[in-house]
């Protein structure tokens, strides 16, 4: 798919990411709010003119998030606000027979403190300003209760950041692990309590970078990789730190 996002100034949303953005309205609508379910998978696929493939993956998007639960020989339901805690969607984590959540969270650690201290060392005032842009997009998604563009604006934030280091290994490296990565970043979303934390901690992050500092970043970078494991329930340790 070609073209931008007008909201995030990437490349176009995938079409598992626009199923998703449909299934979220459709859950709003009183006919399956009634039924607490979605329809058929089958059905479902060829009412909305996709595969069942690409359906597959926006439903387990959105259960990552905490929207959806999918039960095995009965379908998939819709969770009520609250009900998809974020330790309940730990349990639907889609690579769990190959990597432990705990992993994940310390390579995206250690990939993401080198990211934001190279970035830290070239940050101009328009890239401050593009990183902030992405904290308010978060800001009004949570607002408004929409957890896809909520975790939309959480992923532009760290892939600007990326952007901005000027890497070509770095962003390389990033996106061959970009899908699992993914997932480990919508699964705190579930918790309803917890959906502003990671806009207080970019702000946090956007400071850092301001100073110029690449060891102020890495630490405010940390913080942020720790805390969002913990909503999870993963006590992150990162060695030498």
């Amino acid at each position: 798919m070609s073209g931008t996002d007008p909201e995030f100034g990437n490349e176009a949303m995938s079409t598992t990411v626009q199923i998703a953005r449909k299934l979220q309205r459709k859950m709003r609508s009183r006919e399956w709010l009634a039924a607490g379910r979605l329809p058929g998978q089958r059905e479902l696929a060829a009412e909305m003119g996709v595969s069942r493939a690409s359906l597959r993956e926006a439903i387990a998007m959105l259960e990552s998030l905490g929207l959806l639960r999918s039960e095995p020989g009965r379908g998939v339901f819709i969770n009520r606000p609250g009900e998809g805690s974020a330790l309940g969607a730990r349990g639907r984590w889609p690579f769990q027979d190959r990597y432990a959540l705990r992993d994940v969270y310390m390579v995206r650690n250690e990939l993401e403190e080198l990211a934001v201290a190279m970035a830290a060392g070239v940050i101009t005032p328009g890239g401050l300003a593009r990183l902030r842009a992405t904290v308010e997009l978060m800001r009004a998604a949570a607002d408004a209760g929409d957890l896809l563009r909520a975790s939309d604006a959480d992923h532009a934030f760290h892939a600007c950041i990326v952007e901005i280091a000027g890497s070509p290994m770095l962003r390389d490296l990033a996106e061959s692990i970009a899908e699992v990565v993914a997932h480990s970043r919508r699964l705190p979303f579930s918790d309803p309590d917890h959906v502003r934390d990671p806009i207080r901690e970019h702000e946090v992050i956007i400071d850092a970078m301001a100073t110029g500092s690449p060891k102020a970043a890495r630490k405010a970078m940390r913080a942020h990789i720790c805390n969002a494991a913990a909503r999870v329930g993963v006590a992150l340790e990162i060695p030498g730190a």
